[in-house]
This record gives structure tokens, sequence and C-alpha cells, in this order.
């Protein structure tokens, strides 16, 4: 295989902003009234995915993954570009399952393809999408706009996707699971759910707002330094592992009743857990603390 070869395979993916990947470029506009928002991921193959699992599962995660950051944002999607260091002698079946992954989650999300770059490398797989949503102007959800008096929030629940991550090692620690909850795990480690369907109530309530892809803690660290404020915590289980994708935003006192009934509308748990204070940082129960979370050393 070759990369025209992979490109011609991932032709039935494109959207009319493509021209077909017959170009080096796609074309693409906001609607009217709205604002393009832009975001990046990453994923290498023995860092952020267990080494030899390069289909369906790798890039299905990448998608959602980095769409999960337009939702942090209170956008919409609307197509991305793919870049692809391939591993030299692989076969072509794991091309394949890769597109197939990246089929399921751009129709889960309405969400095509629009082009990128594909090359050979002698190492792991490495795969980058740089999506692109919209939101109405000015309305997009920043990390700096938390304010005093704030509460902080996060949806969903934690720690299913530290679990997942045992189930698809192997990890003998879960054999104690049931079937049901292993499933959901695994899921929620391989497939995590970018929190679309709560960007209108995101929009019209939140102060600021991070996806917890590197920790609940360390996001929190993220809107303090960004917001210019302290963020006072109470202490959560699970709040230093990574990959969650859940949503962390602030709001005022007065927007609970529309958070905990616009989550209600969609099934979707919802937890405070702070609130914001004069100052810098971020505590837990009182305690000054550094948000850890996951970082990548160079």
């Amino acid at each position: 295989m070759n990369e025209r070869d992979f490109i011609a395979m991932l032709r039935p993916l494109a959207g009319p902003g493509a021209l077909n990947l017959n170009d080096d470029a796609a074309l693409l506009s906001a609607p009217v009234g709205h604002d393009l928002v832009l975001s990046v991921d990453t994923m290498v193959e023995g860092v952020h995915f267990p080494k030899g699992r390069i289909g369906g599962d790798f890039s299905e995660r990448l998608l959602r993954t980095a769409l999960s950051d337009l939702a942090a944002k209170g956008a919409r999607p609307i197509g991305y570009m793919l870049a692809v260091a391939w591993p030299s002698g692989r076969y072509d079946k794991w091309a394949a399952a890769f597109i197939s992954g990246l089929h399921d989650a751009q129709r889960s999300f309405d969400c095509p393809l629009l082009g990128g770059d594909t090359t050979a490398t002698k190492g792991p797989l490495v795969a980058s999408a740089n999506v692109y949503g919209v939101v109405p102007t000015g309305e997009m959800v920043t990390r700096s706009g938390a304010k005093t008096g704030d509460h902080v929030w996060y949806t969903g629940v934690l720690g299913r996707a530290e679990t997942g991550l045992k189930v698809v090692m192997g990890d003998p620690d879960v054999r104690l699971l049931s079937g049901e909850d292993r499933l959901a795990c695994e899921e929620a480690y391989l497939r995590p759910e970018p929190r679309f369907l709560f960007r209108k109530t995101l929009r019209q309530v939140a102060t600021a707002c991070a996806d917890i892809s590197d920790g609940l803690y360390s996001e929190a660290g993220h809107i303090a330094e960004a917001s210019g404020v302290h963020l006072a915590m109470d202490y959560i289980r699970h709040a230093d592992f990574g990959d969650d994708y859940e949503l962390l935003l602030t709001a005022p006192p007065s927007a609970e009743a529309a958070i905990r009934s616009g989550a209600d509308a969609i099934g979707l748990p919802v937890t405070r857990c702070g609130h914001v204070v004069p100052g810098e940082g971020i505590s837990i129960d009182g305690e000054p603390v550094q948000g850890k979370g996951y970082r990548h050393t160079f």
C-alpha cells in the first residue's frame, strides 16, 4: 500500500469542502452569524494508545477526543483534517480498520473529512485530527471567564476511562467487574462522548469551560490561571487521571437550575464540585495544591 492507495481509501469519507481530496487544500466558510472554532489533537501509538492496536479503536478515539475540545467551546462540528504517519510494513487490514473507525466517529457527529496529509514512518503510528466547528458569533466559551462567586461543575462520571484502560490492557484488577461494567468502562476509554448535546446550556450559563483530558484538577488549574482566580475544589476521586473527556465548567450560582435542567434533558449527570474565590491556583478541601494531571515531558 502506498500514499495514493491510502488516500483512495479515505475518499468516501470526504465532505463537500474536501474537493474530493484532489487538491492540497479544502474550502471552508462559517455560516453567517457564526465564528469558526479550530482545534487539533495528536495521538502516538504506545503513548496515547496501546502498541499494536492501530485499527478502528485508535482512529475513533482520535477523532472523538479532538472533537471534545469543540464541545468545551460550545461549538458544533463541521469537519476535520487528518495527518497520519503510517508505520511501514503494517498490513492493509489495519488501514482499512483505521478508516472504518473514522467513518463511525464522523457519522456519529456529522463531521466529514476535509483533507490532510499522509506519510510513512519507521516508528509508531502518529495521527493528528484538526477539527473545525462553528458557534454563534461571540458565544464561544473560553477558559478565561471564571468569576469570583461562581460555582464549579463537572459533567458525567469520572474514573470509567481509567478502568477502561485497564480493561484494554488486560489488567487482572478488572476481573471482579461485571461484564456490563467492563464494557461501559472500555467504551468510556475507547469511545469518549464529546458533550455536544450540552452545548446550548453551556453557552447560556457557563463563564468558563475546559474538557477533562489531563485530569480534573489539572483543568481546574488551567481555568484558574486563564481567569486570574482561585478555584476552591472539593476532594474528588479519579480527579488526577485524564481521558475522561467530560466538561469542567464555572457558572454563577443563579445558573444551577438551568444546568441541572439542561443536563437532565439529555440524561447527563452533573456534579457541583467547588467555587471560585479571589486569588490564584487551586485548593482541595482548603489545602493549596498543584493540579498535576498528565504532562508530556520532552
